[in-house]
């Protein structure tokens, strides 16, 4: 998972301008059940700026679909590291009684994300690393007007495990802090917690290692939140 992780981190906090968007299939084995799981891994992508919470625009095809797979018999789901650790007993067990809940229902992109996540939870996994599971989720929910209940919690699940995983230290590049406070305010702002949202924003702000960008698009997005504006297709 680990090289997944700095994969979206890279694209969630730089531009990262490549030629054209290509993928590569690995096939890799469902831990819970030996299912076979096909991955379409990003080999390259091209990028064109992005939207205000990171997820990149450009000839990136299906990238943010094809990060996280689910096993198709026991909807185990994560990046294809997770597909390639080899689990005790007593986390398959843990991990077997979390995903009966879904045993009946259809699985849609989004909702591997949020079982990626909930199953990260339990692997007792870093707090930054949950959150960007929820993120992904979110940018797959993006206009999606019928689900938009779904994204917010989605949002208001990454806010949470960010805000903790600054809490907790998780972030060695001191630079990256204003990154995450931003996206802790844009995760707040889209989900209506407006007042947040902004306290957010000024962390960002006031930060004295932020990156040049922060200062423009912070304060653009900070507009946004004092006018109430939920608004979450930019």
């Amino acid at each position: 998972m680990k090289k997944f992780f700095l994969l979206v981190m890279i694209l969630l906090t730089e531009q990262n301008f490549a030629n054209v968007h290509t993928c590569s299939d690995e096939v890799v084995e469902c831990p819970i059940d030996g299912k076979k799981v096909t991955f379409c891994v990003t080999m390259s992508i091209t990028t064109f700026g992005s939207f205000k919470d990171f997820q990149q625009k450009g000839a990136i095809g299906d990238h943010y679909e094809e990060l996280i797979n689910t096993c198709p018999k026991c909807h185990f789901s994560g990046y294809i590291d997770d597909f390639k650790v080899k689990l005790t007993e007593e986390e398959k067990t843990r991990i077997k009684e979390f995903l009966s809940k879904f045993n009946d229902l259809k699985i849609g992109e989004a909702e591997q994300c949020l079982i990626a996540g909930e199953i990260a939870e339990i692997q007792k996994k870093k707090k930054r690393e949950i959150a960007f599971c929820y993120v992904v989720g979110s940018y797959l929910l993006r206009e999606n007007k019928n689900k938009a209940e779904f994204r917010k919690e989605l949002q208001v699940k990454a806010k949470n495990d960010l805000i903790v995983a600054l809490e907790n230290n998780e972030y060695e590049d001191k630079s990256v802090i204003a990154n995450i406070n931003y996206l802790i305010a844009e995760m707040d702002r889209r989900t209506g917690n407006f007042d947040e949202a902004i306290l957010y924003y000024d962390l960002a702000l006031n930060d004295p290692n932020k990156k040049d960008w922060i200062e423009p698009v912070a304060k653009e997005q900070k507009e946004l939140a004092m006018k109430k504006d939920d608004n979450n297709k930019i």
